[in-house]
């Protein structure tokens, strides 16, 4: 009974936590909203509809599987979280029903198939873009229009200016719109405490070495500055698919952009975060084991976890090897093919249980 009511404290504490995280996060997002909105509404609505797509999913999953009121929902505001991260992640001006499809997509195979918001093992907004990846591919690729604000400006902006790029851009996802915007948003997120500096300094080190190496080999790397930066801060900090413990996640920081620079050599571009995200995400409990503190809660790096950890890497970089080939020969989809059944399955077995 002891161990019941302080499973259930536990549980507790970790819902009222995730719903003043998800407020923070909001609050970060502001000044992003802001530079997205200079424009038009367009990525307003885009954001929108994903949230939209996210909220009716979940509350279908509450109504269906968990017999659940919306007054009862625990993890209050996660699904809002998802559908507004994955919506900042789309081209502004993407059809409506993409951006629907995007945030539902990343509601039900990132977050509903494992129950839980804590138990989830991929990163939700990350799937809702491989989504739409997979089914809509026509509208990710770098000449399309969906990008871009040319003819739709409401201000002069001068793109050529690199200064000027940092405060703006017309070009890109939404959530990449503006590098100072990002910047103030990590800043806020890591005076709360929400995130810490180690996961997007290791990644942020590790890909300027990247793309310094990529320009001497005459790769032309297509990410933007404010993709790397909305990624880093926004998305692989994300709780539940990143490390909890400080060497973790500079480990996980730095593998990430391992797997992202080899990823371009390789032949891979613009899909090329979104795939290291997912490789890491499924090392993440393993790396949470190596890296977790002592019993005297001190955090130090033995002999035996360097030799854990890059055996790790190692298993990183042979996923990266066999997700470039299958990107390469065109058979991605068909693991989401695959993903998808085993979500559906999933599914049916929690209604079936309940």
């Amino acid at each position: 009974m002891k161990k019941f009511i302080m499973f259930r404290r536990k549980k507790r504490e970790i819902n009222e936590n995730i719903f003043k995280t998800n407020i923070d996060i909001f609050i970060s997002l502001v000044p992003i909203f802001l530079a997205s909105f200079i424009y038009t509404l367009q990525p307003l609505i885009t954001i929108i509809t994903s949230t939209i797509g996210a909220e009716v999913v979940e509350l279908i999953y509450l109504k269906l599987y968990r017999k659940q009121n919306i007054s009862e929902r625990k993890d209050t505001f996660s699904s809002t979280a998802i559908g507004v991260l994955t919506g900042l992640i789309l081209p502004p001006f993407v059809p409506f029903y993409v951006a629907l499809f995007a945030g539902a997509m990343a509601v039900v195979f990132g977050k509903n198939v494992y129950g839980d918001i804590d138990k989830k093992i991929f990163n939700p907004v990350v799937l809702g873009k491989l989504f739409v990846v997979t089914f809509f591919s026509k509208f990710l690729i770098p000449e399309s229009p969906v990008w871009g604000f040319d003819g739709a400006l409401t201000i002069p902006i001068d793109n050529s200016s690199k200064i000027m790029s940092l405060f703006i851009t017309s070009r890109g996802m939404i959530g990449s719109l503006s590098v100072l915007a990002i910047v103030i948003g990590a800043i806020y997120l890591i005076f709360r405490q929400r995130i810490t500096w180690h996961i997007p300094v290791a990644f942020f080190i590790t890909i300027f070495i990247g793309l310094n190496l990529a320009a001497n080999n005459g790769i032309l790397v297509s990410t933007s500055l404010g993709e790397f930066l909305f990624f880093g801060v926004f998305v692989m900090t994300d709780k539940f698919t990143s490390p909890e413990h400080s060497f973790g996640k500079i480990f996980f920081g730095v593998m990430l952009g391992i797997s992202t620079i080899a990823f371009w050599f390789l032949g891979v571009q613009s899909e090329a975060i979104i795939y290291s995200i997912l490789i890491l995400n499924i090392f993440t409990r393993g790396i949470n084991i190596i890296y977790k503190p002592n019993v005297f809660g001190n955090e130090t790096v033995s002999i035996a976890e360097i030799i854990q950890g890059l055996g790790f890497a190692i298993l990183i970089m042979i996923l990266v090897f066999v997700f470039a080939f299958l990107h390469n020969n065109g058979f991605i989809p068909y693991l989401v093919y695959i993903y998808l059944v085993f979500g559906v399955w999933k599914l049916y077995n929690q209604n079936n249980e309940d």
